[in-house]
């Protein structure tokens, strides 16, 4: 990988106050990711956000992307979060969204390649550890009933890393469904972060 050293201490600095829930560690413990501000940016969020790799044991960092929007979901990459890191360290999963509470969309960054890929409509939630479906996704969608009095849930899946959809979590078809995911694992004794 070619590492960018341009966004030295004042991007220490900012990613080291960005939230708990938009950096990540690689499974190596070598690196993390980091959703952090990147300026002003303008009204649909292109600019304002980047997702920076840096080592953990130096001063080596790469800004991976610069939030951009985009009217197709699955291009848009404004209004960035919660980074994941593939169970082999190769991938950077992120989330991006718009205004509507169907538009977000899992993406990967690819860290070999330097390619972004758009993986499914969601927000990946964790990434399984343990178990027959290691390194597959937890995504949570917006959905909305198909009933008389009307209404929206927000389900759980567990997704392929290519975006394959393979179950709903059981319990998760509710307002609520990210609290159905730990009950399960647990009857499972699996493992997810």
């Amino acid at each position: 990988m070619k590492w960018k050293r341009a966004f030295s201490a004042v991007a220490m600095v900012v990613a080291g106050a960005a939230q708990a829930q938009d950096t990540a560690k690689s499974p190596d413990g070598l690196y993390t990711v980091s959703v952090v501000p990147n300026g002003v940016g303008d009204e649909n969020g292109s600019g304002a956000q980047a997702l920076v790799l840096h080592g953990t044991k130096g001063k080596v960092q790469q800004r991976l992307l610069v939030s951009k929007w985009n009217g197709d979901y699955s291009r848009n990459l404004a209004s960035l979060s919660r980074p994941l890191f593939s169970l082999d360290g190769g991938y950077v999963y992120f989330n991006s969204a718009d205004a509507s509470p169907n538009s977000g969309y899992v993406h990967k960054f690819d860290l070999k390649l330097n390619v972004i890929k758009a993986v499914c409509p969601g927000w990946a939630l964790r990434v399984m550890r343990t178990g027959p479906y290691r390194g597959y996704l937890f995504v949570q969608t917006h959905r909305y009933w198909d009933r008389p009095e009307g209404g929206s849930y927000n389900p759980v899946f567990l997704m392929h890393p290519s975006g394959k959809k393979l179950m709903m979590v059981p319990g998760s078809d509710n307002d609520e469904g990210e609290l159905a995911v730990d009950p399960w694992l647990a009857k499972m004794y699996w493992r997810a972060w």
